[in-house]
């Protein structure tokens, strides 16, 4: 079966937990906590995203190539690096 070509308005109207996690994305690349983190931040407390929100959001916004997850390259001291 063909894959159906949508168009941007078919994604609309976001949702507010897509809104602030795109546009905490859009300035840099966080981890889960630091995208809960940053929006509360920036709504100063106003919109706090429980896990389960965040990380159904993240799932939909994965499936639908509006995000891509990336491998954090290990640092120096970062305990989880081999020798």
């Amino acid at each position: 079966m063909a894959k159906t070509i949508k168009e941007p308005s078919d994604f609309l109207p976001l949702t507010p937990a897509e809104f602030h996690i795109l546009m905490v994305l859009a300035d840099e690349d966080l981890h889960g906590y630091g995208i809960m983190q940053r929006i509360e931040d920036q709504t100063k407390g106003a919109i706090a995203l429980g896990p389960g929100t965040l990380y159904t959001t993240i799932k939909r916004l994965l499936e639908c190539d509006w995000i891509e997850e990336i491998v954090a390259p290990a640092t120096a001291d970062d305990p989880r690096r081999r020798s």
